[in-house]
């Protein structure tokens, strides 16, 4: 997918109104958790295009001016949304689906080069998954579709989908919901 057409995305969760080039870039400069996603974004699209040299620069910025740091090899899924920024880790082989959510410091990343049979050693986020405040998730772990991860959890086990997971270690509290409504 073109990085604009991402940006784009990330911008309506954002925002509710129609996106073009001002608004976009008028939001990264207001807000600091849409400005570490879209400078993220670019730095991204330039390492795939062999720029990187810019691209660390990019990287280096977003992670001066939004006090978080998300490794320009990460795999981010459209409509991602960081609610409030700073202290965010988001490690290089780390992949997230599309429309997750998540909240200050939290960080993903790898646990002691543990890998799984695929050779992955850093999270799977699937598509629409809400991490909350302080989590770690660390480790080849894969987190199912429509999960909540609770605030402070430290997640080294693999999470169902539709499930609260909460705790450290991490487990499972309630299933959340079937029919596509979240019952908590």
């Amino acid at each position: 997918m073109r990085t604009y057409k991402l940006i784009k995305i990330d911008y309506s969760r954002y925002r509710k109104d129609n996106p073009n080039l001002f608004k976009i870039l008028k939001l990264s400069i207001s807000r600091g958790n849409f400005r570490a996603i879209f400078l993220f974004r670019i730095a991204n699209s330039l390492k795939r295009k062999k720029l990187n040299f810019i691209s660390s620069l990019l990287i280096k910025l977003m992670n001066h001016f939004s006090h978080c740091y998300i490794n320009v090899n990460a795999s981010i899924g459209e409509g991602f949304l960081i609610s409030h920024v700073g202290g965010i880790i988001i490690g290089g082989k780390t992949k997230i689906g599309k429309f997750c959510d998540i909240r200050q410091n939290v960080t993903f990343g790898g646990n002691f080069n543990r890998k799984d049979n695929q050779g992955n050693s850093q999270p799977i986020l699937s598509d629409y998954v809400s991490v909350g405040a302080g989590a770690c998730i660390l480790g080849p772990v894969k987190i199912g579709s429509h999960s909540i991860i609770g605030a402070n959890s430290v997640v080294t086990r693999d999470v169902d989908e539709r499930v609260i997971v909460s705790g450290i270690p991490a487990v499972e509290i309630k299933k959340v919901w079937s029919d596509g409504e979240r019952k908590l």
